[in-house]
């Protein structure tokens, strides 16, 4: 009697071919570089939530030196011949002539501070001051605090 042998068929091979080997490093790849694209946009976005945080909080300090000043002060008097005017508040350039005062308070950051007499009401002052900070991609952002001064009795 004559017996079988079973020789494994040679179509049914366990393992990977070349080109599903191929086609896992690609995905692999893929997924990689979008997991690196996310973490360089994370890197971005907590670089400018510093410089946006280093614009108000470089605002809140001018205003708090601004507020420390008398009524009176130089440095909280509208320069001369420009309108009295709530728009006013906003001016601001690259040239500090358009503002009432400029200081630059750090590395590619200005501050402007603008007054309007008797607004909103006689005896006061409203102060704007806008921080204008130049970003690394040439925008130029720009933050604003207001504070309402009233004259001393």
């Amino acid at each position: 009697m004559r017996t079988h042998r079973h020789l494994p068929d040679r179509t049914a091979q366990q393992g990977f071919s070349l080109i599903e080997v191929v086609i896992a490093i690609a995905l692999l790849t893929i997924g990689i570089l979008a997991a690196g694209s996310m973490q360089l946009g994370a890197l971005r976005g907590n670089f400018q939530a510093k410089r946006l945080s280093q614009a108000v909080a470089g605002n809140a300090d001018r205003l708090e030196q601004l507020m420390a000043l008398p009524f009176d002060d130089p440095l909280l008097r509208r320069r001369p011949g420009r309108a009295n005017n709530i728009a006013a508040l906003d001016n601001t350039d690259s040239a500090p002539d358009l503002a009432d005062h400029s200081r630059t308070i750090g590395r590619n950051m200005t501050a402007f501070w603008n007054i309007a007499d008797d607004y909103p009401l006689v005896g006061c002052k409203t102060i704007r001051v806008i921080v204008r900070r130049d970003d690394l991609d040439g925008a130029a952002r720009t933050t604003s605090m207001d504070f309402i001064r009233m004259q001393p009795l």
